[in-house]
């Protein structure tokens, strides 16, 4: 059956999946469909059709030498392919096969354990894996980093895909555990040896049912390797690509959750004395907040769902290995914590648009003073100098017009209309005031004389 789901490996291979840090920038037309380092098979057409929501492929080569950590299994070279998601973040695929006779169950873990804990150890050509990586990075100038930006280096999440070859495969189909109970050598693998159970617990230890057909396949995973016998390459590979999803969203929750903690701390430490403060303030939060709230979409919640690869077993190994890693838990508290800073960044609009009004209010006030002022001291005079300018027999050319006596009627005229218009605007703001800062007077003043009237009535009695 050229198209079955089902085969049986000769040898041992592990598919181990890292996040990278910091986020890289490559140019579009160097990403190329993660198609042509994974064999899908009919999966393909899947991955291709989502385009640029899922992982793109950078880098795959072919290393004929590869040194794992101490204590970790004799391995005959690796296939490392680097890929990119849409939002730059870079995934590590390391594709080894253990060399015969070195894949029982304690070997494969002790292997896990080294990969996984001393990871940054592996070494191609005597180089660093991540410093090797950077280098191929430049020498094919696939990425346009900055000359300062930090180099590659191992993020805090991993995932190890474990398909066993040969008698432990036939071993492992040849289990059969009563319920979700798993074996030893299940046990011993997914915890990379850090637990000995034999009593056939499950120990947290999962097994979807639509994926384990007894004596053919099986599948049994923790959060950070999943144990998978029985299926062809082109499956292994779909759910090598739906793993490295779930390990991305978990390395976006930490950093977003990492980030909306500065944007807060940010807040918190800003100093803000004038509006261009505030107005500083905002923009850096309105920023963040955009960057958090693509990375909680595009590198998170996207990868959350199922429906990227729609197929039954893919869904179903995703499902099952979201559930385990507690992602929607996990996206649930991040997008409250985001839903905080947009909180805080209401609030500093708020600020801001209150100060800004507060501005232009008491700019509008200064103004509509001066012209105030300037109205009442340049009409009295403006009327003045048209009395003194008439050719009337009222205005004596012998005196002087600041002769107050001779003519303090004409300034009486000119002047007294204006200062009682000022008067009686400070009497009416003045009531205005009193009317705001006390709106429940009248009320309580009728409930005043009612509590007297009925006192007196009583006293009457």
């Amino acid at each position: 059956m050229p198209h079955s789901d089902t085969a049986v490996r000769t040898r041992t291979r592990l598919l181990l999946m890292y996040n990278l840090t910091p986020q890289v920038r490559v140019p579009d037309a160097m990403l190329r469909p993660l198609t042509e380092a994974l064999g899908l098979g009919r999966f393909a057409s899947h991955v291709e059709a989502a385009g640029r929501l899922l992982p793109q492929l950078v880098l795959h080569e072919h290393v004929p030498e590869i040194t794992l950590p101490s204590n970790a299994a004799r391995v005959d070279g690796a296939a490392i392919t680097l890929a990119v998601t849409p939002r730059g973040d870079p995934l590590l695929f390391v594709d080894v096969e253990i060399t015969d006779g070195a894949d029982s169950s304690d070997a494969i873990a002790d292997t896990l354990y080294a990969t996984w804990q001393d990871r940054a150890a592996t070494r191609v050509g005597g180089m660093p894996l991540t410093e090797w990586l950077d280098e191929r990075l430049r020498t094919y100038g696939i990425t346009d980093r900055p000359a300062d930006q930090l180099p590659l280096e191992f993020g805090r999440n991993v995932h190890q895909s474990v398909f066993p070859g040969a008698a432990l495969a036939q071993g492992l189909l040849a289990e059969h555990m009563p319920g979700d109970a798993v074996g030893q050598d299940v046990v011993t693998i997914v915890l990379r040896g850090t637990l000995d159970d034999g009593t056939g617990a499950t120990l947290g230890i999962r097994r979807p049912e639509t994926l384990n057909n007894p004596g053919q396949t099986m599948v049994a995973h923790g959060r950070g390797v999943s144990l998978i016998v029985g299926y062809a390459p082109p499956v292994e590979n779909a759910f090598g690509l739906a793993a490295v999803g779930i390990l991305n969203a978990v390395a976006a929750v930490h950093r977003i959750r990492r980030q909306a903690f500065e944007a807060l701390e940010l807040d918190q430490a800003a100093v803000v004395e004038t509006t261009e403060d505030a107005r500083t303030l905002v923009a850096q939060l309105s920023r963040r907040l955009s960057d958090l709230q693509l990375d909680l979409s595009f590198s998170a919640e996207m990868y959350a769902d199922t429906i990227l690869i729609p197929e039954l077993l893919v869904e179903s190994f995703h499902s099952s290995l979201r559930g385990v890693s507690a992602l929607v838990e996990a996206l649930t508290n991040t997008s409250r914590t985001v839903e905080r800073v947009n909180a805080v960044l209401a609030t500093r609009r708020v600020d801001l648009e209150t100060a800004s009004q507060e501005y232009a209010e008491g700019r509008d006030r200064v103004l509509a003073s001066v012209i105030a002022a300037g109205s009442v001291i340049a009409l009295p005079p403006a009327l003045l100098l048209a009395y003194f300018g008439v050719n009337s027999s009222d205005v004596d050319p012998r005196r002087s017009i600041l002769d107050v006596q001779h003519y303090g009627v004409a300034y009486a005229i000119a002047w007294v209309p204006f200062l009682l218009l000022i008067a009686a605007g400070l009497v009416a703001r003045r009531r205005i005031s009193l009317g705001l800062s006390a709106p429940d007077a009248a009320p309580r003043r009728r409930r005043t004389q009612l509590f007297w009237r009925r006192r007196s009535r009583r006293q009457a009695r």
